[in-house]
């Protein structure tokens, strides 16, 4: 036991996380808080998967460790009164976690949606568990990764994809207006929020740089729909977004995607103001039947790509 609570520990501090608890046979860590609130959820996995090659059963092959891994809101600080004290994660996300783990089977991680949500590229293909924990009124869809061998394979490889890319709108007057502290749980919450709802759209971070997103999804519907659920949710934390969308081959390499449909697809977003979504011809092609309107923003050229492109900005249904 001591050998694991070692491995484990080494490997949750190598990826700034915290250490809660060494309890029975289990070690309990929060990434994100804090320090360091950067791609928590893709470090917490990654941590995991350290723990799990380490501990694997070298004559038998077998793994040894279980896991889970959730992502979202709680309170983190020290509880308790007089002498006993614990600085320590509490709320319904915990105890979830916690629940799921007791479904986990050796060599596997579980996954809340809003994790998976944020590791999804790494794993594109993880069934779903329909799973019934602590604190949820209905069950939820966890995703069941085994962490060994990689899921994606190195070489690089070019696929068709819709490509979303996500700002926010005027984030260093707000960082100047309400300070760096309120600034940084602002921002946490909006990276929370955004998460579980690319997991519900069956989108994929791709990454995340300063206040932006950069996702793929399957159909251009999808990057629709979960742009405009982005900037409602965005809207009621008091943040404003704009969104650009384009369709076409990019370049994968591991977890990141590169090529010139991802340039145009920045480029349209930087075109859109806030609340605004704005997409390529090419999506508008692809969404005829879908009920999606569109008006016409003109041909514009975007730097650095070669030929101007028809902008359309999506119409919300009611509009």
């Amino acid at each position: 036991m001591n050998h694991f609570y070692d491995i484990a520990t080494r490997a949750v501090v190598a990826r700034d996380g915290t250490i809660d608890k060494l309890m029975s046979d289990q070690v309990i860590a929060f990434f994100g808080t804090p320090f360091n609130e950067r791609e928590h959820a893709r470090r917490a996995v990654e941590a995991t998967a350290d723990v799990m090659a380490a501990m694997e059963d070298r004559w038998s092959g077998a793994s040894l460790v279980a896991a889970a891994v959730g992502t979202g809101e709680a309170f983190v600080g020290n509880v308790g009164q007089g002498a006993t004290r614990d600085y320590t994660a509490v709320g319904k996300m915990v105890n979830a976690t916690r629940d799921l783990l007791d479904h986990a089977r050796p060599g596997e991680v579980l996954l809340l949606p809003a994790t998976y949500g944020a590791v999804s590229s790494r794993y594109p293909d993880a069934p779903v568990r329909t799973i019934a924990v602590a604190d949820q009124d209905e069950p939820i869809a966890a995703r069941a990764i085994t962490l060994g061998a990689p899921v994606i394979a190195h070489d690089r490889r070019r696929v068709l994809a819709t490509i979303l890319v996500l700002d926010l709108v005027s984030s260093t007057d707000l960082t100047v207006e309400v300070g760096d502290a309120a600034w940084r749980d602002l921002l946490a919450r909006h990276y929370v929020r955004i998460r579980e709802l690319l997991a519900a759209h069956e989108g994929s971070e791709v990454d995340t740089a300063g206040d932006g997103l950069l996702a793929t999804f399957q159909t251009p519907v999808q990057a629709v729909r979960f742009a405009w659920a982005a900037i409602d949710a965005d809207a009621a934390l008091g943040l404003r977004v704009r969104v650009g969308v384009h369709a076409g081959e990019v370049e994968r390499d591991q977890s990141a995607i590169r090529g010139i449909a991802v340039v145009v697809a920045a480029r349209i977003g930087a075109l859109a103001g806030a609340g605004q979504i704005f997409v390529s011809n090419t999506v508008r092609d692809l969404v005829a039947g879908s009920g999606l309107g569109f008006e016409d923003q003109g041909v514009r050229t975007l730097k650095g790509v070669a030929e101007p492109r028809q902008i359309y900005g999506v119409l919300r249904v009611s509009d």
